[in-house]
């Protein structure tokens, strides 16, 4: 990853240092069912590959939701089940967050 691969150099210094915060949240729908939601994850990853894996990999549904109304208009990523711990640990092997960047909220 180089400079050039950026049209603004703040997003990429913001890469380099890490200084987003994804948060991720349980969210009841009904009794039994829970719905994970992913907010943060800059726009430079390319997300819709992102949750293909994750519905492969956890064996749910979900889709990307741009300018959610839930979560001040950020584009979200919303699943179905409880997915919070395995959606860290995919987000720390791969080197998109930090452990320290990631805060995990839930019920």
């Amino acid at each position: 990853m180089n400079n050039e691969e950026f049209n603004d150099k703040d997003a990429f210094e913001d890469m380099v240092n890490f200084n987003f915060t994804i948060h991720v949240h349980l969210k009841k729908r009904s009794a039994r069912k829970t719905q994970t939601i992913v907010v943060g994850i800059p726009d430079i990853f390319d997300l819709n590959k992102i949750v293909r894996f994750w519905k492969k990999q956890f064996s749910c549904t979900g889709g990307i939701i741009a300018k959610d109304q839930d979560y001040n208009l950020e584009t979200t990523i919303r699943l179905t089940g409880d997915n919070r711990q395995s959606i860290a640990k995919f987000l720390v092997s791969e080197g998109i967050a930090l452990n320290d960047n990631i805060k995990i909220h839930g019920i």
